[in-house]
Formats: structure tokens, sequence, C-alpha cells
């Protein structure tokens, strides 16, 4: 009975006996992350977005890791081969803004943002308050500055019956586009939380939303500038492919995007969790791998991808037009994003889809105690994995659960950043892809 017992404590525990040993502790790889992040997110950076090129520069930072652990380059021609796959893609760029509501100044990403569809303007006014925008207005709106709220009044959020008959506006910016036929000359939208984004289409007026809290009760006049124009990019992905002993032309593909939102005036959206955090897991992963004693039987090709933030563009570019290893012998996608907390579990997108292969990481989780519970979700076009999944190849979508909310604006920076749970689902992460060899 005593020899079963004894067998039992080995089993659970050697996994993170032997990470300790062979690899750096908790406290190192917790140190490394966030030196990292606070690279990726500092401002030389500039929010890896579009403006002061920081997504080359991200990229370039990238590259030059990758050289470091001894990656292979894979793109291109043989006797040149490069890290980076370049792609272009399209986006309303929105470069600056300013806004002042009855005489007071608001800071860009603080107090208020440029909505992603916004066109350009520069112009002053008078306010006209449509409420919540989800009737035809009763005044001429020919000219002036108009406010909505996003959601719904009480009388009708509380009331399900109703709520259904208001689903066709139930997202603001479909309101937005149904005011464009009054021909107002700008559209201001309060909102309880900011949250920045691109898209490719553009308004023909600027559109702005402001947080709540900072306005007073009723408005008068705003003054507002955007700078804003649909623009094609030349992007790119950067890939490092470490061989695998074994199986060298099967690959198993490890991602994470590295670009954000960037910036609007001076508001750097650095992007700490979203996707700081997953680039750091991906370069951490890429330097244990690299190492000769870790060499996995199975290839393994670390990609960084370019463009999530503007519409799974680089992804979808790789998956869809230019793989670099066929899909066909792509046996797997780990695709990581918002690794930065975990105290309430991971969520595998793609679980449902896969079930041997999450059965194996829930598993593996109950053995390393890694994180409180592994959830499955079904394929979602909500990150990189997306286009993989869809064509067929295994793979999941791991983010974090629990934390901080920030998303999307300003404050998703290293100082509220947790990594309550990095390094032990790196360690997950890690008997995870070495069990994909067997």
């Amino acid at each position: 009975m005593k020899k079963c017992l004894l067998f039992v404590f080995v089993a659970v525990f050697l996994p993170v006996f032997m990470y300790s040993q062979q690899d750096y502790s908790f406290e190192e790889i917790l140190v490394r992350a966030k030196k990292e992040i606070d690279t990726l997110c500092s401002a030389t950076f500039a929010g890896r977005g579009y403006i002061d090129q920081g997504h080359i520069k991200a990229a370039d930072y990238i590259e030059g890791r990758f050289r470091e652990m001894g990656l292979k380059a894979i793109v291109g021609v043989k006797e040149n081969p490069d890290y980076k796959q370049p792609f272009l893609l399209n986006i309303n760029l929105i470069t600056d803004a300013t806004l002042i509501i009855d005489g007071d100044t608001l800071a860009p990403g603080r107090d208020f943002i440029v909505n992603r569809f916004s066109g350009s303007g520069n112009l002053s006014g008078k306010i006209a308050d449509l409420g919540y925008g989800i009737t035809a207005p009763k005044k001429p709106l020919k000219g002036k500055i108009i406010l909505i709220r996003s959601g719904f009044p009480p009388e009708i959020a509380n009331d399900s019956e109703r709520l259904k008959t208001y689903q066709q506006v139930a997202n603001v910016n479909d309101r937005i586009g149904s005011l464009m036929e009054y021909n107002p000359s700008a559209v201001v939208v309060i909102e309880k939380k900011l949250t920045a984004g691109f898209s490719r289409e553009q308004y023909p007026i600027p559109v702005l939303e402001v947080r709540a809290e900072i306005l007073p009760a009723k408005m008068r006049t705003a003054e507002l500038s955007v700078k804003a124009a649909p623009t094609q990019i030349l992007s790119q992905n950067v890939l490092g492919l470490v061989r695998g002993k074994i199986h060298s032309d099967t690959v198993v593909i490890i991602c994470a995007h590295y670009d954000h939102l960037g910036k609007l005036g001076k508001a750097v959206f650095t992007g700490a969790n979203d996707n700081a955090s997953g680039t750091a897991m991906l370069l951490s992963l890429a330097e244990y791998f690299a190492d000769p004693l870790h060499q996995p039987d199975y290839s393994l090709l670390f990609i960084a991808f370019g463009g999530e933030e503007t519409g799974l563009t680089g992804s979808d570019f790789y998956a869809n037009h230019q793989p670099m290893i066929p899909l066909k012998q792509t046996k797997f996608v780990l695709n990581l994003d918002l690794m930065g907390n975990g105290i309430d579990g991971i969520m595998a997108v793609g679980g449902i889809d896969f079930p041997a292969h999450f059965q194996r990481l829930v598993s593996l989780n109950d053995s390393l105690k890694a994180v409180p519970v592994v959830r499955s979700r079904k394929n979602a076009p909500n990150s990189d994995h997306y286009y993989f999944l869809q064509k067929g190849v295994p793979g999941f979508f791991i983010y974090t659960l629990g934390g901080p909310p920030h998303y999307h604006d300003v404050n998703d920076n290293p100082s509220t950043i947790e990594l309550s749970k990095y390094a032990e689902i790196r360690a997950l992460l890690l008997r995870f892809l070495e069990t994909i060899n067997h």
C-alpha cells in the first residue's frame, strides 16, 4: 500500500519538479515575462500599431529574439531566407483627435476615443441630444452635432419583450448608420466603457465616444477635430522554426499576435495583456524548445502574427494564401492571447471541436494543478487560430480568465497586469506540447 501511494505522489508531482530542475524557476519565469512585457509596451513601440512604425519596430524586436535563440528562418528563397512574411492590410487609420465639451478639453484615451468607423472633420456647434438614438429623430439634424447613448433606457433594458423589438439597433454603430440619412455634421456617443478598435470602412463624418462619468448632465456645445483616412499598409508576420528530431516535416504551430491599437494623439494603447503577454509566452516557449536539451519530436513553427487587431489579417494571409509549411503537414495550432491573468482558469476555444485534445489538456491540468479550471468553447473568429481550425487543422486558442477587466483601452498597461498564473500556465502548455508527440 505504501509503495502505491509513493508511486501516485511521484506521478502527480514529477512534471513540476522536472521543469524546476531543467528550466527556469517560476520566479525567474515571471521576471523574464515582465521584462518582455515592459519592453513591448515601452514608448519605442508606440502601442505596436500603425503610427510611428510601431508594428515594424515590434516585428524587428521579435525577429531579433528569434535570431538570438537560433530559430530557423523559412520565409522566401532557400538561398536567402527571412523571418518576416509581408502582407497588405487595409484600415481606417485614425491619427489624431481633439474634443472640447462646453469649454472643457477632454483627454484622448482617458476621456474619449474615436469610433473605429469615424471620418475626418474639424467643426464646432451646438449639440442635439437624441437620447439613446433608437427612434427616428423628430427635428431636422442637418449640420448638427448629435449626441446619443449606447445601451437602452431602463424601461426597455428591463423588459425582455420590448427589448426584442429593438434588436436591429442593439449595436450603437447600427444606430449611427441609420442616422446618416439625416446628414448630421458629427456624432458623439456616450459610453460606459471606452473600447477602441480598427475598421476597414469609414463614415462620412467624425464620430467620437465619450466616457459617461466625465460629462455634465446637460451638454450644450462641442468643438472637435478628427484625422482619419482609409489606408493600405504593408505589415508582416514573424516566423521562426525549431526542427523536430524525428518528424521534421510535420509541424506544430505556436502563435500569438504582437500588434495592438497604437496611439491616439498623446494617448498610447500599450496592450500589456492584449497581447504583449501572449507574445512574451510565445518567446518563452520558443526559448525553451530552441534549447537542444528540449528539442521536440515534431517541428515547431513559432509565428508572431501581425494584423490581428485589423480583422485577423496576418493569420488569414498565412492560412489561406501563403502557408510556409503546407497545412496538411500541420499537426496542431496553439494560439496564445490574453495570457496575463488566469486566477479563474483558462478558456480553450476549439476545445469543443477537438474533444480528445481538450481532454488531454484537462488531464494534464488535473496533474499539474496549474489553474482552477480549464473551460472550452467552439471555434470562433476571435483570434488567430480561427482560419486554421476552419480548414480542419486541430487547435486551441488559449486565453486566461479573471483579473483586471482592461481591454482595448489605455488602462491595459504593465502596471495593471497580474500574471497571476503565468508560470503555471507555461508549465501546462509545455507538457501539452510535449505530449502531442505521443
